[in-house]
């Protein structure tokens, strides 16, 4: 009482052993939310960028196992929450919230910035240079595109849209990322080997005339 009489007043006094402990046992019986639980959870890569449900189990087996619905687009330290599957609240007050933080197992040949998506591909020599077409692969599946003529080593061609869907947009998607390597050929055949040597001919005749 000292904060409504601003000092601790003889009706204080004479109520302490009463009045007193009835209020301490009903403070301990306040209502009280209950604390948030944390933990991890694993999805794939594919997982991640098209969303999926996964079974959790704990390790007390009093509690249930858990079906959890991981949005498309969601990316790696980002936490799903699940109302109310927290620690129980006191007095009657809800359950806290379960939060898991997502980890994302890594893809060989993929990696991840944001909603894009980085993947390297190898081209033959012979399509660098005269230009073509190759067959890319992608999250949604492989995909032909068109290479110029003259493409280097290391330049990047985008696939747009081809990347991870936005959680907050279904409709927006990132990009992909196509870094080219050469793939220049081990073994040649004799045909090959005089065809490349007529080529570096024709192009030392080019530098010696321009």
């Amino acid at each position: 009482f000292q904060s409504g009489f601003g000092q601790q007043s003889d009706f204080g006094q004479g109520f302490q052993g009463g009045f007193g402990q009835n209020f301490g046992r009903q403070g301990g019986n306040a209502r009280r939310k209950g604390r948030d639980l944390e933990s991890g959870i694993a999805v794939s890569f594919e997982e991640a960028a098209f969303g999926c449900k996964k079974m959790i189990s704990f390790e007390n087996k009093t509690m249930p196992s858990l079906e959890v619905q991981i949005p498309a687009g969601i990316d790696g330290g980002q936490r799903v929450r699940l109302k109310g599957k927290g620690y129980p609240g006191s007095g009657g007050a809800p359950a806290g919230d379960l939060l898991l933080k997502v980890h994302i197992a890594e893809k060989p040949g993929y990696e991840r910035k944001g909603m894009d998506v980085y993947t390297t591909e190898n081209i033959p020599y012979t399509t660098a240079v005269l230009g073509g077409e190759a067959v890319f692969h992608t999250l949604y599946g492989n995909v032909t595109c068109r290479i110029p003529a003259g493409t280097q080593s290391g330049s990047k061609i985008r696939l747009k849209e081809k990347g991870i869907v936005s959680m907050k947009n279904p409709a927006v998607h990132g990009d992909a990322y196509v870094t080219i390597q050469i793939a220049v050929p081990r073994t040649v055949t004799p045909e090959e080997r005089k065809k490349l040597q007529e080529l570096e001919q024709l192009k030392t005749t080019w530098r010696r005339t321009a």
